[in-house]
């Protein structure tokens, strides 16, 4: 049964933790639902230097646009999702919110910039001899992907030009 534009909603969906992709994707090719899943490219520490990773926006959220009477038991069963949010009687999301949402994100992706590489970010060291100083950013050296970092080192204060993959921005305590 196919319903027209009309008679589908906005609802935004509550998922497993880390699994909105998935929910996003099966809703999509199995329900035959148009989906929101609004992403964050950001770079994090790990064990082995920083990465980009790309996460949900609105971690376990999405937003989904179907009819709910007919839809809704196909909804509730597909992999990923829990429940569907509402407030009270409330579960439509309207439109202009979604569609406002649409136009500030058009690709469904903010690409964070990398704090670490600004000038005067407080930096950690991640490789190498100086691993787990703390410094702060001079410049930023982008045709070559350095960094330029002020450290004080034994007391005095030094200028070491780093790759920018080899430090990250001091988390704050």
């Amino acid at each position: 049964m196919t319903e027209t534009i009309e008679n589908l909603d906005w609802h935004c969906l509550r998922t497993q933790t880390k699994r909105e992709h998935i929910a996003a994707n099966m809703l999509s090719r199995h329900c035959d639902v148009e989906v929101f899943c609004p992403r964050v490219s950001q770079v994090k520490k790990t064990r082995t230097g920083k990465k980009r990773f790309t996460e949900a926006l609105f971690p376990g959220y999405i937003f989904a646009r179907f009819h709910y009477s007919t839809q809704f038991r196909h909804i509730m069963h597909t992999q990923g999702v829990l429940h569907i949010v509402s407030n009270g009687d409330r579960r439509v999301v309207p439109e202009p919110v979604i569609e406002t949402l649409k136009e500030s994100l058009p690709d469904a992706i903010i690409e964070a910039p990398d704090l670490s590489l600004e000038t005067g970010a407080s930096v950690e060291i991640l490789t190498g001899s100086l691993k787990g100083m703390d410094g702060k950013v001079l410049a930023s050296l982008p045709a070559q992907k350095r960094v330029e970092i002020l450290l004080d080192f034994l007391g005095r204060e030094i200028t070491v030009a780093m790759h920018a993959d080899d430090i990250i921005l001091k988390q704050k305590d």
